[in-house]
């Protein structure tokens, strides 16, 4: 276990957003405003959480580096709801204090331990990616477009750090526990896809995508960090490369 590069890159890259202008006028329509406001409020709530319980998890990982890279793993996360409440208030969107699909995710994340807490993260950060993408899609919003392409270059390395942290955990598993834990998983991800779908799928038509497609892209996602997970695709990517969006 090494999560030196890990810390070092969520330290460096705590500017992400600085190169948005919020120097402009609300540009949604009203039609794009009533398309995105139920969602867009329920993202933004599920982004802001203070990590409590998965700090405390997380003192668990022999590595001492660890726990300090999940206090800025969550400031990351927590720049996410900021700079979505931002867009929001920009466009007189109200905030919610909580939504059933987000607590549903909390209650989960406390069950567990840290492995829980982690899966429960990545199958949250996997439905991210084609969310962000119809989100960006779904309107004319040049300020909503490049925070989604930022967000979602945030969370392909919450990907990869979260499946860092769980091919470590994975080690030392029996073979029954590691084929337990992967039917678990697989049946969290199957719900959540059919959560998200029902929850968003406005926002996710508006972005080209119908059921088939959601769920094709999301299980491919799910697969591709199955595979890092267990050791057999390249999971740590090359720290000094990573840009920020334009």
């Amino acid at each position: 276990m090494n999560y030196s590069p890990w810390h070092e890159y969520f330290q460096a890259n705590r500017n992400h957003f600085d190169h948005l202008d919020w120097d402009q006028p609300a540009s949604l329509t009203a039609d794009e405003k009533k398309l995105i406001t139920h969602s867009i409020q329920q993202f933004q709530r599920g982004e802001n959480s203070e990590g409590k319980h998965f700090i405390r998890f997380a003192k668990s990982m022999q590595d001492p580096v660890y726990l300090e890279t999940v206090r800025v793993f969550i400031k990351e996360e927590q720049d996410h709801a900021a700079i979505l409440g931002r867009f929001m208030e920009l466009e007189s969107i109200e905030k919610i204090r909580e939504h059933w699909l987000d607590n549903i995710f909390r209650w989960l994340r406390k069950l567990a331990g840290l492995e829980g807490t982690v899966t429960v993260l990545l199958t949250a950060e996997i439905m991210a990616i084609p969310y962000y993408q119809a989100l960006g899609a779904a309107t004319q919003s040049i300020l909503l477009k490049k925070i989604c392409k930022q967000v979602l270059i945030d969370e392909e390395m919450h990907l990869r750090f979260q499946c860092q942290t769980l091919e470590d955990l994975y080690k030392n598993k029996t073979i029954f526990g590691f084929l337990f834990s992967g039917i678990i998983h697989k049946i969290l991800m199957a719900g959540t896809i059919i959560m998200v779908w029902f929850s968003h799928r406005e926002v996710l038509k508006a972005g080209k995508f119908h059921f088939i497609s959601f769920f094709r892209d999301s299980w491919k996602v799910f697969r591709r960090c199955k595979q890092m997970i267990l050791g057999l695709a390249k999971n740590q990517p090359d720290f000094h490369n990573i840009h920020h969006a334009a």
